[in-house]
C-alpha cells in the first residue's frame, strides 16, 4: 500500500547507514547477508548513498580488495556496486574511485609463485574486475568519459591479447567488455590510437585470436556477439570477407552447441538483413577442408537448431529459416539436395551425443524437409507455451474470486503487524532477468513468432510441393499443423 511505502522509505534512513556500519564489522556469511541487504535498500532510497557516494565506493572497493580471494563476497560486493551505478549521481565517484583500483589489479603482473592456486585466483579476480568494468560501460551514456576510453579500454584489450590460449574466461569477459564499449563509444574507440594502431584495428585482433582455431574452444563462446557486434557498427569499412571466413574456420572446429550457435548467428543475421547477398558470398568461400561453405553453414545449423536456447537467437533463426525454405523450393538450386542428419540428439558434457543406433545409420533427409519440420516443431512449442499461459491465467482467474472473501477478512487483522522482510523487498521491486542490450533495436525482436510461424505455414500450405513435405512428418507434428490449419480456417 501507499502507507507502507511512505514507512519503508523513511526507515531507510536509519537502515542502509545501519548496514554499512554493519558489513565494515563481518566476515563471511554475515558479511554476504549485509551486502545482499544493502542492495535491495539502495534500490529503494539511492539519494541517501548519492549524498556520500565517494566514502560509500571507496568502502566497497576496500572489501573487493580484501576479500579478493573470495568469489562469492567479490561477486556480492559487485552487485551492491552495479546497484550503484544505475544512479547517475553516483556514475562520477565511481569513475575517480573504483575504475583506478580496477585498472591497477587489470595492470598488476601475474604472480611468481608456483602454487597453481594462486594463478587460478588472479584469473578469477580478473575477470570479476572485467565483468564489473563491462557493466560500468553498458550503465554510462555516451560520449563514454576520457579515463574508459583511453585508460580501461587498452587495459582491457593488453589483458585479453595477453592472455593464454586456454584462459577461456578472460577470452569470454574480455570479449564481451569490449562489445560493450563498441555499443557505448563506437566513435571514440574508432578514433583511438594504440601503440600505431585503431582501436578498431586492435578490435580485430582480438576477434582474430578468439576465432584462432587453436584456442580454446570455450573462449569463443561470445565471439559471434562481438562478431556482428563490430560489422553493426562498422559496416563497409571492414574487410568483412576475412572476418566472415574467421568464423567459417572456427565452426569447423568446435564440438559444443553453444559455441556453434553464437558463431551461426552471424551468418543468421547477415541472412535476415540481405538473404541472396549473404547466400553469395557464402557461396564463394570453403571450410578448411574444403567444403562449400553457404552448404556447411545450413546443415550444420539444421542439425542443431532444436538446440538453440535464448528467446532472440532462437527467434532470428526460424525467421531466417522461412526466407530459406521457399527460395530453396522456388528455385534449382543445389542446396536442395543437401541431405542433413534427422535423429534426436541429446548434449552430454556439453558435446552433441546419438545413440550407437544412430552413430551407424544415421537418418538422413533433404534439407526442405529438415527445415520444415523444424517450423513445424518450433510453432508446435509455441502453440504448447501459449496454452499453458492461458490455463494458468485460468486458474488465477478462479483462485482470485474464491479467495477474496477470506482476504477481505483478513486484512484488518494483519494490517498492524505486516512487515516487509529483504525477500518480499526483492519481490516489490521486481528484478528481470538479463537481456543482450545489443539487441533491444534490432526490429526482429518484435515480431510475434507464434503469428509469423503460423502466417508462413498457412501460406506454405499452398505450394505444389507441400503434400511432399508434410509425407516425412511424424504422427505429432501432423497434428500440429493440422490443429494449426483448423484454426486458421
Amino acid at each position: 500500500s501507499e502507507e507502507e511505502r511512505k514507512v519503508l522509505h523513511k526507515s531507510m534512513e536509519l537502515i542502509i547507514p545501519g548496514l554499512f556500519e554493519l558489513a565494515s564489522n563481518m566476515e563471511g556469511d554475515l558479511l554476504m547477508l549485509c551486502l545482499d541487504s544493502l542492495r535491495v535498500c539502495v534500490s529503494v532510497r539511492p539519494d541517501i548513498v548519492a549524498l556520500e557516494a565517494d566514502k560509500v565506493n571507496k568502502f566497497l572497493v576496500e572489501l573487493f580488495v580484501k576479500h579478493a580471494s573470495d568469489t562469492f563476497i567479490v561477486s556480492q560486493v559487485n552487485e551492491v556496486l552495479i546497484t550503484l551505478a544505475d544512479i547517475p549521481e553516483c556514475r562520477g565517484s565511481i569513475q575517480n574511485t573504483v575504475v583506478p583500483v580496477l585498472l591497477q589489479i587489470l595492470r598488476a603482473p601475474l604472480p611468481t609463485s608456483p602454487k597453481k592456486q594462486s594463478e587460478e585466483d588472479e584469473e578469477d579476480m580478473r575477470t570479476e574486475v572485467i565483468d564489473l568494468i563491462t557493466v560500468f560501460v553498458r550503465k554510462t551514456p555516451s560520449p563514454l568519459p576520457e579515463v574508459y576510453i583511453n585508460d580501461v579500454f587498452p587495459a582491457i584489450m593488453s589483458m585479453t591479447m595477453g592472455c593464454v590460449k586456454d584462459s577461456t574466461a578472460i577470452l569470454q569477459s574480455g570479449g564481451e567488455c569490449v562489445r560493450a564499449f563498441l555499443a557505448q563509444g563506437y566513435p571514440q574507440v574508432a578514433a583511438l590510437n594504440i601503440n600505431g594502431l585503431s582501436g578498431i584495428e586492435y578490435t580485430l585482433q582480438l576477434m582474430a585470436k578468439l576465432l584462432d582455431p587453436e584456442v580454446a574452444e570455450w573462449g569463443a563462446l561470445y565471439s559471434g556477439r562481438l562478431v556482428s557486434s563490430l560489422i553493426n557498427h562498422a559496416g563497409t569499412n571492414l574487410n568483412i570477407n576475412d572476418i566472415l571466413q574467421g568464423v567459417l574456420n572456427k565452426l569447423t572446429k568446435c564440438e559444443s552447441p553453444s559455441i556453434q550457435q553464437g558463431l551461426l548467428v552471424v551468418f543468421i543475421k547477415l541472412f535476415n538483413h540481405d538473404l541472396e547477398g549473404s547466400m553469395s558470398f557464402l557461396q564463394t568461400i570453403t571450410t578448411p577442408t574444403g567444403d562449400n561453405g553457404l552448404a556447411y553453414v545450413l546443415k550444420c545449423w539444421c542439425e542443431i537448431q532444436e538446440l538453440f536456447t535464448g528467446e532472440y537467437e532462437t527467434k532470428v533463426a526460424v525467421i531466417a529459416l522461412t526466407k530459406f525454405l521457399p527460395h530453396i523450393m522456388s528455385t534449382e538450386s543445389p542446396l536442395a539436395s543437401i541431405m542433413v542428419c534427422d535423429d534426436e540428439v541429446a548434449i552430454e558434457g556439453g558435446r552433441i551425443t546419438r545413440s550407437a543406433k544412430q552413430q551407424q545409420q544415421p537418418n538422413m533427409i533433404p534439407i526442405t524437409v529438415k527445415i520444415f519440420k523444424i517450423l513445424v516443431a518450433e510453432y508446435g512449442e509455441l502453440e504448447s507455451v501459449n496454452g499453458n499461459i492461458m490455463e494458468e491465467r485460468d486458474a488465477e482467474a478462479l483462485g482470485d474470486l474464491s479467495d477474496e472473501e477470506g482476504d477481505e477478512e483478513e486484512e484488518d487483522d494483519e494490517e498492524e503487524t505486516q512487515m516487509l522482510s529483504i525477500a518480499q523487498l526483492a519481490a516489490y521491486l521486481g528484478e528481470d532477468d538479463d537481456e543482450d542490450d545489443d539487441n533491444k533495436d534490432d526490429p526482429l525482436s518484435e515480431v510475434d513468432l507464434h503469428s509469423h510461424l503460423q502466417q508462413f505455414l498457412t501460406q506454405l500450405s499452398t505450394h505444389n510441393l507441400y503434400n511432399n513435405l508434410c509425407q516425412a512428418l511424424n504422427d505429432n507434428e501432423r497434428k500440429v499443423l493440422s490443429s494449426m490449419l483448423v484454426a486458421g480456417s
